[in-house]
């Protein structure tokens, strides 16, 4: 027990340094063990539409960001580039395009959520936790209020006074993290063009096929960045 959880520490760490964690086959390095320390009691009501894990997949407490994960892959990896992407074929996607000719199979599939095989967080903790969609996110960031009193951490507070921290933290291009002095996390939505609903069935108005809706917390919104790009992960709860 104490040679495991000495093991543990010590990838935490590696984390907080480089991109680390896992690899896809079709990328650098052997796949590993994946951290997976949220568990079902860790899921916090903040009286919004879903609960919220106290802690990014993978962390073990609240200042550790835990894994990065690709959008749409569930396994954490040592790189993060077009190379290594799961759902890349040359330049165009083999999932999750809207539009014909972005589909590396000629027709587009319209999915413009993740699907349960395809979330980190479903995969990790099995059903009934998920990636939050972009809706889910700007809940949160317009329903909450936000303080900057931890050191490394933002605590959010919901509607009805209960908090969760996020650790400040960047995200992985390549094997390197690109530092922020605010959080960043994965939805499970691509990223919406301007003024676009969610659940639109126009799918041609949604844009940038290579791209996945970020929460970003300096900004309190969420903006696309390219899918193989690494970022945390922080489950919700139905």
């Amino acid at each position: 027990m104490k040679k495991t959880a000495l093991i543990l520490m010590c990838m935490a760490a590696l984390a907080m340094v480089s991109c680390g964690g896992n690899s896809n086959k079709k990328g650098n390095g052997e796949a590993a063990e994946t951290k997976t320390s949220v568990a079902a009691s860790d899921a916090v009501d903040l009286g919004l539409s879903v609960k919220w894990a106290k802690t990014n997949l993978g962390a073990k407490d609240a200042s550790d960001p835990g894994n990065f994960y690709a959008w749409g892959e569930t396994e954490a990896k040592k790189v993060y580039n077009g190379d290594t992407y799961k759902f890349k074929e040359g330049y165009k996607v083999k999932k999750y395009s809207t539009e014909d000719g972005h589909a590396s199979s000629g027709t587009a599939d319209k999915l413009i959520v993740l699907q349960p095989e395809d979330d980190a967080a479903t995969a990790a903790l099995g059903k009934g936790w998920r990636m939050p969609t972009r809706a889910e996110a700007m809940e949160l960031f317009t329903k909450c209020t936000f303080s900057y009193n931890k050191p490394g951490l933002v605590t959010v507070t919901g509607p009805n006074g209960n908090s969760i921290d996020f650790p400040k933290t960047g995200y992985c291009v390549g094997d390197k993290i690109q530092e922020s002095n605010h959080p960043w996390c994965w939805t499970a939505s691509m990223a919406l063009a301007s003024g676009t609903p969610e659940g639109s069935e126009d799918a041609i108005e949604w844009h940038e096929r290579r791209q996945g809706d970020a929460m970003r917390f300096g900004h309190t919104d969420c903006y696309g960045l390219y899918r193989e790009n690494g970022l945390p992960v922080r489950p919700v709860k139905d």
